[in-house]
């Protein structure tokens, strides 16, 4: 007879919820924005990014995380809201979108919430 497998379960994460900057009202566990990178400081560890809606401010804990961003790239970006005047995002995570269409995202987005 086999002996259990002791297994460590790990907590499961809040998933992010997909939104627009203007949508965020600062009491989200965790937000999914799709941004195009404004302006970046690395000395600062921020970037300042854009959906159309609104602007936002990002917060990275370590440069490591600002690897490879550069101002006019088009990202998805996970994180926590810190502040709303003017919304601060804490970075988790960033994934550059390449050959992204803003307009067609925006369009299946708006749809998306007049079904929910």
């Amino acid at each position: 007879m086999e002996e259990p497998v002791d297994v460590e379960i790990q907590p499961k994460r809040v998933p992010a919820r997909e939104c627009f900057i203007n949508e965020i009202k600062g009491n989200e566990t965790r937000v999914a924005i799709v941004v195009s990178v404004v302006s970046l400081n690395r000395a600062a560890k921020n970037a300042v990014v854009s959906d159309g809606s609104g602007e936002a401010v990002l917060t990275f804990d370590n440069t490591a995380k600002m690897r490879g961003i550069a101002e006019g790239m088009v990202l998805r970006v996970i994180g926590k809201p810190l502040a709303t005047k003017p919304l601060t995002l804490e970075v988790e995570l960033t994934q550059e979108l390449k050959d992204f269409d803003a307009n067609l995202f925006k369009k299946v987005k708006n749809l998306w919430a007049k079904l929910r």
